[in-house]
């Protein structure tokens, strides 16, 4: 698990125009470190606060200039993250984020890891489970409806109520507990009340929650509605000029990405939706549908040296291929006939996610021995593309249904009902004078407990934890 107290740095908003840039900084150290970037206007506030400042002269203001920051500081414990977090806010110059990025990182901080800010304000109880992948959901959103979606998941009305059902679910059990330890000295004297008054209490909480339960279902059914949730991210990677890009516009179906000879023609990463009556799966109308991402080569281009004009423009682009990476749950690794088949030290496959070998411009024939599990293709002959997109499609078609908030939410939501259900039929049976199951009772709470857990987060492995918030931007 990550350390939460470790001090870590990353730009909040992606490259681009615009009035502002943000980077962020969290950590132990937070305080330290803006003091070794900019002239403060003097000591720092106890309370949160926004600063005025600027870079300092002899550090980046030697270069840059009294360049003005905006800074919200959040000093301790009740800041966004449940630690010390400063946003700064400075020109939207990419040069200069890289800048401030390497300069904090020179002086002890280090490269945030995807979805680390958010991670740390769900280990701090500042955010729960469905909010957390709400980020992930608003970052994603290619719509109106499915950004209204994501915000409205994000505002924590879902959560907040099931937060409130299973604190009731808790006090039950407590008192359903209270009763085994006791069952000895169930009296009027002993618990305060008989046995037919404590099983009709019991039945009585049991439908108060069960109707707080069918609220929100009702909730999450009515926000859902006509909001398509988050498509799975397919991501084609390899090594560059390899024929990335004419596979991701032969399984588009149409020319979406430029293709040419020269390394390094695709400098950022692409994406289109594939897959029910796309072009890209003729015929196939209602199959399943995934986000096909192009990405620019990962490794050293020929010839290629720091000293180039287009050295730094090929590494971010690499970079940001890597990131793609990092938040895929399919991974279409590309290599050439005979090529290296292990991944490059600087990408990292989520846990979890399935990864499809591919040979690329086979349309010359495949070499003995060296198609192994990988699929032969060509984009020139059509060779194995049919195959390709069954194997995707499949792979689709079965990826862990867990990994979606809204089908987690529902799945939770219904093992808390079906749990309610046999508790409310055991205490029917205690109130009609039968066999006293406490301990039966006790039992079915506790799934529902961890159903409601697993939904908000309270009852979650960590495994799960890294799989969701590894595939959140680097800096949200």
């Amino acid at each position: 698990m990550w350390d939460p107290d470790d001090l870590i740095v990353a730009p909040a908003t992606v490259p681009g125009r615009g009035i502002r840039a943000i980077v962020r900084l969290g950590g132990t150290g937070v305080d330290d470190l803006l003091a070794g970037l900019f002239v403060l206007p003097g000591p720092l506030p106890a309370a949160p606060r926004a600063i005025h400042a600027t870079l300092r002269p002899d550090r980046l203001g030697a270069e840059w200039g009294a360049i003005g920051v905006e800074i919200l500081r959040w000093p301790g414990p009740a800041g966004p993250t449940g630690g010390p977090l400063a946003e700064l806010q400075l020109p939207c110059s990419q040069p200069l984020v890289e800048a401030l990025v390497v300069e904090a990182c020179r002086l002890g901080a280090r490269l945030a890891r995807g979805g680390e800010f958010t991670l740390r304000a769900f280990l701090a109880g500042k955010l729960d489970l469905i909010q957390a992948e709400a980020v992930l959901a608003v970052v994603d959103a290619r719509s109106p409806g499915e950004l209204s979606h994501a915000l409205d998941r994000l505002a924590g009305g879902v959560g907040r109520d099931l937060h409130a059902l299973r604190e009731g679910l808790l006090d039950l059990t407590a008192d359903v507990e209270a009763a085994i330890d006791f069952a000895d000295e169930r009296s009027p004297d002993s618990l305060g009340q008989s046995s037919a008054a404590f099983w009709g209490g019991v039945i009585a909480t049991l439908r108060e929650i069960g109707h707080a339960l069918e609220a929100a279902v009702a909730k999450v059914e009515s926000r859902d509605a006509g909001a398509r949730g988050r498509l799975p991210r397919v991501v084609i990677c390899g090594p560059p000029n390899i024929g990335k890009s004419s596979l991701y516009n032969a399984l588009v179906g149409r020319e979406a990405a430029l293709v040419a000879d020269e390394e390094g023609t695709t400098r950022d990463w692409l994406e289109t939706v594939v897959g029910g009556d796309s072009p890209g799966l003729p015929g196939q109308a209602g199959a399943v549908e995934w986000l096909l991402v192009d990405t620019a080569g990962v490794g050293k281009r020929e010839g290629e040296g720091p000293d180039q004009p287009e050295a730094g423009l090929a590494a971010a682009a690499a970079e940001a291929g890597i990131a793609e990476v990092g938040r895929a749950e399919i991974v279409l690794w590309c290599r050439d006939q005979g090529a290296e088949r292990a991944w490059p030290d600087e990408v990292s496959v989520p846990p979890g996610a399935v990864v499809i070998e591919i040979l690329t411009r086979c349309d010359r024939g495949l070499s003995s021995g060296d198609g192994g599990a990988a699929i032969a293709t060509s984009t020139t002959t059509g060779l194995g593309l049919d195959c390709l997109r069954r194997e995707v499609a499949t792979a689709v078609a079965s990826l862990p249904r867990f990994g979606s908030a809204a089908e987690r939410l529902r799945a939770g939501l219904v093992g808390a009902r079906q749990a309610l259900v046999e508790a409310e039929a055991i205490a029917a049976v205690g109130l009609a004078g039968g066999p006293a199951e406490e301990p039966l009772l006790a039992e079915s709470l506790m799934t529902a407990i961890d159903a409601v857990g697993m939904v908000t987060g309270h009852t979650i492995g960590t495994d799960l934890i890294d799989r969701i918030f590894s595939r959140h931007c680097v800096g949200k």
